[in-house]
């Protein structure tokens, strides 16, 4: 390979004039070299780090990414490939909570995409509100000043600079967008009030940037006034939802609202299907995709419940250790009510006599010990996100979690839907049912209570019509967003 000298030399081959030294020549030859490379450097930097040019106004995602969890990563790792082989050249902003932990994740994905996190630091200053009862109803006029100030603050934010004039930069960014499109997931609805801010900054930065503005695969129960909501919604093009109770909530709203499924089905386009060794979100490692995976919550949920109806649910299964493999879809949460799992079994073996709710008289914690837990596979987020979700046909999932359940049913595994007692996550399971999903599914509280468990289910999972159809669909519907 020539040197860049050698290739900077020859960019003129004609003689030099009198008095001109070839020297001379040579460093200009450099310089000019130098000046159309720092151009070209600038333009890029231009689209990538918040200079759009008219030419090429960015694509603005908003997404709650970069927590991590693996099922929000995932949608918006499917946007993000969807977006690198249909619009390429475009440049592509994400908005998201946590922005350096996205983009050590998603950087690969797209080649020209930059991180901020504009609409969910104005909407975070109102966060940490928490009404007394609010699922009862209660203080519900308090609960709607709330929003309403959210609302208020989020708009007012973006419209005028001076508000926030440390986010004066971010916010010229998110008014320079050509579209704003709020990906799915379950993330605007009453556990966390104030992301009601980010979706109506979004909006009136559309308003502002005559920009289209779109919200795709949301999940917005539960919802106990849809007031607020409507409000924030106010100025969106298009809002699709992936269950059906977040459609009847705003039947009666102006909302463009129309239920199309969630956006992991993106996720799984592409390429020689889901089937395929080299799919992005699945892993065909055997060591990994064993019998029966499990992958329960901590959050949003009462582990020492959950790992009790597992526990239960794994002795009257009677899988080895050397047979089941656990992942972690949060980093840390996930391993909670597995270590409790654990634990109970090493007190009943006496390995772990101080362990609470051990002792000789714990009949599934013996049971738990004659499998030997510590045989299993555990696949920590880490590697779960570099090497894909270890599930095939044939399998057994037991999962607390929504993706998990899609991504798992959608590859022909059966599986149980475990109820951690969240209306939040009821809804989602339920979306999945009603699109075809066979998985049986059980209440965490009722398994302790009344240790009646079903028998390992053996009914596969979507059916591969349903799958092909849902992701037709999805494709259908970001082709809508995107037009050529």
């Amino acid at each position: 390979m020539s040197s860049p000298l050698r290739r900077a030399a020859s960019v003129d081959p004609s003689p030099p004039s009198p008095g001109e030294r070839l020297p001379d020549r040579v460093a200009a030859g450099l310089r000019q070299r130098a000046r159309r490379r720092l151009d070209g450097l600038r333009a890029a930097a231009d689209a990538r780090w918040g200079r759009p040019r008219d030419e090429s106004r960015p694509i603005y995602l908003v997404a709650p990414a970069g927590h991590p969890n693996h099922g929000d990563e995932q949608l918006l790792a499917g946007w993000l490939r969807y977006l690198r082989h249909r619009l390429p050249g475009t440049p592509v902003v994400v908005d998201c909570h946590t922005p350096g932990q996205a983009a050590v994740l998603h950087h690969a994905e797209h080649p020209d995409v930059l991180f901020t996190d504009t609409l969910w630091r104005l909407a975070g200053e109102h966060a940490g509100y928490e009404p007394s009862a609010a699922d009862a109803g209660a203080d519900s006029e308090a609960t709607a000043t709330h929003a309403a100030a959210v609302v208020a603050f989020c708009r007012h934010a973006v419209a005028d600079l001076g508000t926030r004039p440390a986010l004066a930069s971010g916010i010229e960014l998110l008014r320079s967008a050509s579209i704003i499109h709020l990906i799915g997931g379950g993330y605007v609805n009453d556990q966390w009030p104030h992301h009601l801010g980010v979706v109506a900054g979004a909006a009136e930065a559309g308003r502002l940037a005559d920009a289209n503005v779109v919200a795709t695969g949301q999940g917005f129960t539960p919802c106990a006034d849809v007031g607020p909501l409507a409000d924030a919604l106010a100025g969106f093009d298009l809002v699709t939802v992936r269950d059906a109770a977040s459609r009847r909530l705003l039947a009666d709203t102006d909302a463009p609202v129309h239920l199309v499924g969630d956006d992991g089905w993106l996720s799984l386009a592409g390429g020689g299907g889901i089937e395929a060794g080299d799919h992005p979100v699945y892993s065909d490692d055997p060591h990994a995709a064993r019998d029966l995976v499990l992958c329960a919550q901590s959050d949003l949920a009462e582990p020492e419940v959950v790992a009790g109806a597992v526990a239960q649910i794994l002795a009257a299964w009677k899988i080895p250790g050397e047979r089941i493999t656990v992942v972690e879809s949060i980093p840390g949460g996930d391993r909670v009510v597995w270590d409790l799992v654990c634990a109970r079994a090493d007190a009943a073996s006496g390995t772990d006599a101080g362990t609470v709710g051990g002792g000789d008289d714990d009949e599934v914690g013996h049971a738990l010990a004659g499998l030997q837990l510590p045989m299993a596979r555990f696949v920590p987020f880490q590697e779960l996100w570099a090497t894909g979700l270890p599930a095939r046909s044939g399998q057994v999932w037991l999962t607390t979690r929504f993706h998990p359940h899609l991504f798992a049913a959608a590859r022909g595994a059966s599986g149980v839907a475990l109820r951690s007692g969240s209306a939040y996550y009821d809804v989602k399971h339920a979306s999945l049912a009603d699109a075809g999903s066979p998985w049986a599914t059980v209440n965490a509280h009722d398994v302790v209570v009344d240790p009646r468990v079903p028998n390992p289910p053996t009914a596969g999972g979507f059916d591969s019509s349903a799958v092909s159809a849902l992701i037709a669909a999805a494709e259908a519907l970001a082709d809508e967003v995107y037009p050529l």
